[in-house]
């Protein structure tokens, strides 16, 4: 199993999608918002693709989610047609080449989105080589009806490496999130991150994809895996529709047994699931969970991750479907409470062993249904215990593991009180608590 980066351990990643992070949607726009960003605790900026993506008018080479969307915008940022140039949309070279600068320069690093497992129809036909064919020499499209790309084809994985190494080489950026990485071979990307490597180490990879499909990712390739379950369906359900807590846990096991170790994302948000829930934002549902959310999210094993706006405690719709300035943050709230709160959770995260290098134990408690609770143990000894309340009524658990943190170092909580063996918790409460 390849050893976890130091990098890796202290990583919060905070996603930036540029149609809707600024009004002008632009790279030199979301520049000026970098310190808001660095003041969240986040040290990984990912930006979802700029590259020039297929103006292709035929609704047929789109995909449903991007027809249902009702924005009439061929330019999805994830259909493209070109892997080097920068989309005029969102900028040039040289604002890039500034955000990157700006972005180092308050300690942020930059990651970009790379898409390749497929492409836009003006793709094939600038690249008729590169794409995947039928016996009757017709392109192959996927289920979101874009051109498959042929990793067959030599000629294509060179392109391809040659496009990681450019975005290193031109711009010094710092890593890489792999779009349906899953989907891509495994053997490219172990080669492509060797290749890049050689220009500058370490560089960060993360698989938008689930452990469990291919426990090899992280032998070589990646350093991150994402875990959907908790942001697709768990976390929406229990806001939702009254799903029982105790799924956070059954969720996590499946990929902990899948390869123990595996170092994944720990998210609420992002820019899909904010993208097809529309109107039905999980901040709109409840801000109170969504802090519960992101105290659970930061101090389970894992890489925290924040979306687009989460310090403004952002509730409008989100599409990358979007026009330009259709959908923007909502940046008419005051932030300073959210980020000081995502601050001090970040802190926590790299500063307390426990949760840094820890090993994390789910343990039991009485009140399952709305409450979870676990413990992270550091090599040293120091033991964290936590609890977070996802139902909205106060609750008394009983949990003998919280017997043993009577006399404990409160570093985080709301609404918590500890009794011998049981933990009380207001609506959405929470409780973070040490011992030596």
């Amino acid at each position: 199993m390849k050893k976890v980066l130091e990098e890796v351990k202290d990583a919060v990643i905070y996603q930036i999608n540029l149609r809707v992070f600024t009004k002008e949607g632009t790279i030199a726009a979301a520049e000026k918002f970098l310190p808001e960003v660095a003041a969240t605790g986040a040290d990984i900026i990912y930006l979802c693709p700029f590259v020039e993506s297929d103006e292709d008018q035929d609704p047929s080479f789109w995909s449903m989610r991007q027809q249902r969307a009702l924005t009439h915008n061929p330019r999805n940022p994830y259909r493209l047609r070109d892997y080097f140039t920068i989309d005029k949309e969102y900028g040039t070279k040289e604002d890039f080449t500034s955000f990157v600068k700006k972005a180092h320069s308050l300690n942020l690093k930059v990651m970009l989105d790379l898409v390749y497992m497929h492409a836009g129809p003006s793709f094939g036909k600038n690249h008729p080589s590169f794409v995947k064919k039928d016996e009757n020499g017709r392109v192959k499209l996927n289920s979101y009806h874009f051109c498959l790309v042929d990793f067959d084809s030599i000629e294509l994985r060179e392109y391809l490496w040659s496009n990681m190494e450019y975005f290193v080489k031109e711009f010094d950026i710092d890593g890489y999130r792999c779009d349906v990485g899953g989907a891509v071979p495994l053997d490219f990307w172990v080669e492509g991150r060797r290749r890049v490597e050689k220009i500058k180490k370490p560089i960060l990879m993360l698989d938008e994809h689930e452990i469990q499909g291919r426990k090899e990712d992280q032998d070589e390739a990646f350093d991150i895996n994402y875990s959907q379950g908790w942001p697709r369906h768990c976390f929406p359900g229990i806001f939702q529709s009254g799903m029982p807590a105790y799924v956070l846990e059954i969720v996590w096991k499946e990929a902990d047994d899948a390869r123990k170790g595996a170092t994944l994302i720990r998210a609420l948000e992002h820019h899909d699931t904010a993208n097809d829930m529309y109107y039905g934002r999980l901040e709109k549902l409840s801000s109170a969970k969504c802090e519960a959310s992101y105290v659970l999210c930061f101090t389970v094993n894992g890489v925290p991750f924040l979306y687009n706006g989460c310090e403004y405690s952002d509730t409008a719709r989100h599409s990358i479907y979007g026009n330009k300035g259709q959908f923007t943050i909502d940046r008419e709230k005051d932030p300073s409470k959210r980020t000081a709160f995502l601050a001090r959770l970040a802190q926590l995260h790299r500063e307390e062993e426990a949760l840094r290098n820890g090993e994390m134990l789910w343990v039991e408690n009485s009140a399952k249904e709305s409450i979870v609770t676990y413990t992270r143990t550091a090599p040293n000894g120091e033991k964290i215990f936590c609890a977070v309340n996802f139902g909205n009524e106060k609750v008394t658990a009983e949990c003998k593991e919280a017997g043993n943190f009577a006399n404990g170092e409160i570093l985080l909580e709301r609404g918590a009180e500890l009794d011998k063996g049981a933990v009380t918790l207001a609506g959405n409460g929470f409780l973070v608590i040490k011992i030596k």
